[in-house]
């Protein structure tokens, strides 16, 4: 066993001298803390650009305001037109058809008659349609440059005309591979 006056002592007491050394230290770093969160707290409400490490200005200035200049083809692009009105179009043309039926059956029209004023006002509701979708696609080929596809066969039908030498298969081998017709002459 070992003798009593031997054995490490595992906890002491700081003496009064470490332990005003060591409030001392907290007391300044709390300072020190307190003074950077001021320092960081400034520099948020601050709207002056920092300084970069050579002295030049980070690629803007202070008042002046940014402009981006967009790439050619940007600008070469017509802006949009402002958009009209968003008129419900079915919604009036039920109405029409609607208010045309109350119309005729007030009139004390018979029932023929009345069916065929609302056959009237049906084509006359598809005569419009019909007409705002032709302006549509008329609007929409002077915009984008397109046509609208013509209706016919073209002129020079020979690309219709098909011979038996065009393409074939021919059997080798128990094999079916597919032949190219030979070069025309130009």
């Amino acid at each position: 066993m070992a003798d009593p006056s031997e054995t490490t002592q595992v906890s002491r007491e700081p003496d009064e001298q470490e332990a005003v050394e060591l409030v001392g230290a907290v007391r300044s770093l709390t300072s020190q803390v307190e003074g950077l969160q001021a320092e960081v707290q400034a520099l948020r409400q601050e709207t002056r650009v920092l300084p970069s490490e050579n002295g030049e200005h980070p690629g803007w200035d202070e008042g002046r305001p940014v402009v981006r200049e967009s790439p050619s083809w940007v600008r070469s692009v017509d802006t949009p037109r402002a958009r009209g009105l968003a008129v419900p179009w079915l919604l009036l043309e039920i109405f029409f058809l609607i208010a045309v039926a109350a119309l005729a059956a007030a009139a004390g029209l018979d029932a023929p008659v009345i069916a065929g004023v609302m056959v009237g006002a049906w084509l006359l509701v598809a005569a419009a349609e019909w007409a705002a979708a032709r302006n549509s696609m008329r609007e929409h080929a002077l915009v984008y440059g397109t046509t609208v596809p013509q209706s016919g066969l073209p002129d020079d039908p020979s690309w219709l005309a098909l011979s038996g030498e065009d393409t074939a298969l021919v059997a080798a081998d128990d094999r079916t591979a597919t032949r190219l017709p030979p070069p025309q002459p130009e």
